[in-house]
């Protein structure tokens, strides 16, 4: 797990990298969790990263939770995976969280007064934006989807998204 505090004004309110207050629709994270996020699916390569994000609110996100156990091969999901094409038929794409390990989690994150904002994965083979199976597969529309594109490696790419059942929307990011 790894841990940031959310970017302060002397007020001590949550601003932007620009001394402005965030607007709603914006993603406040620090630079050392930014890196962070990006250096976990970095580090993964050649295999897929992924995890949960806890924070205050869903635009602070403050630690990132890497998971590591993933039921997308089992028969049950399997088959869904299978069902989106020849692409996502490879057993090597696509990520389901054990809910053992989902509440071992949310368990560290209450310790630490935090709350279950975001799900984060890497995109080896597509760029930032979320695929058919992201959209379709996604847990709970008030968490945010954070895709982190390594299929360029030196120009890692960070999205984060709203996502729900008519499409997704992204969310900017303002560093701090």
């Amino acid at each position: 797990m790894m841990s940031s505090e959310v970017c302060e004004s002397k007020s001590g309110n949550p601003e932007t990298s620009r001394g402005e207050q965030p607007l709603k629709s914006e993603i406040v994270i620090s630079r050392e969790l930014y890196a962070e996020l990006t250096r976990i699916c970095l580090d993964a390569l050649p295999d897929k990263a992924y995890g949960l994000i806890g924070g205050s609110d869903k635009y602070h996100p403050k630690s990132l939770y890497p998971c590591y156990t993933n039921l997308r091969n089992t028969p049950e999901w399997k088959a869904i995976f299978d069902s989106f094409g020849e692409f996502h038929r490879n057993p090597d794409v696509g990520f389901v969280v054990a809910p053992s390990e989902v509440k071992s989690v949310k368990d560290a994150m209450s310790a630490r007064g935090e709350s279950l904002v975001g799900v984060f994965h890497s995109h080896r083979f597509y760029n930032v934006e979320p695929t058919k199976a992201d959209l379709a597969l996604s847990s709970d529309p008030d968490l945010l989807c954070y895709i982190i594109s390594v299929n360029n490696p030196p120009a890692a790419e960070v999205g984060i998204f709203s996502l729900g059942e008519s499409g997704f929307q992204n969310i900017p990011i303002v560093q701090c």
